[in-house]
């Protein structure tokens, strides 16, 4: 029996040493990024209560793009507060991204169209890592 409690002991007292956390006060590392911020529209909005017209704000892995974006929100006048519009990109893969584009289609927005204009951008590589989640990134679109 003396044995058999020897036994025990030393097994107990390895499970319980093997199940210790050492990192249990560290905050866990982020599974997604997101890249965030605000659009300050400066100059007229199309008003045109008749027109397709739209503003498509994408998030490009390549750049210029070269197939569809990682993401991408459309706009619309009423979508603004004081001719701001706040955007987020969540839940994206760490990874390097090359631009954020605001652009404005009076025709409507055409996959592979031409028909448009950049009025506003953020066209440099934007590295989303897991030390680097959360960015923000504000821009100024100029309607001319």
């Amino acid at each position: 029996m003396n044995r058999l409690t020897k036994s025990s002991v030393v097994a107990f007292i390895l499970v319980l040493f093997s199940c210790e956390d050492n990192n249990a006060n560290e905050e866990p590392l982020p599974e997604f990024g997101s890249i965030s911020g605000t659009i300050t529209f400066i100059g007229t909005w199309p008003s045109d209560p008749d027109s397709i017209s739209e503003v498509l704000i994408t998030l490009d892995t390549n750049y210029p793009p070269m197939g569809p974006p990682a993401g991408f929100k459309y706009v619309t006048r009423a979508d603004l507060e004081n001719n701001i519009y706040s955007y987020s990109f969540g839940e994206l893969s760490f990874r390097d991204y090359d631009a954020v584009t605001v652009t404005y289609w009076p025709e409507g927005y055409v996959s592979a169209g031409t028909n448009y204009s950049l009025i506003g951008s953020h066209i440099e590589t934007i590295n989303v890592t897991q030390d680097e989640a959360d960015i923000t990134i504000d821009i100024e679109a100029t309607f001319n």
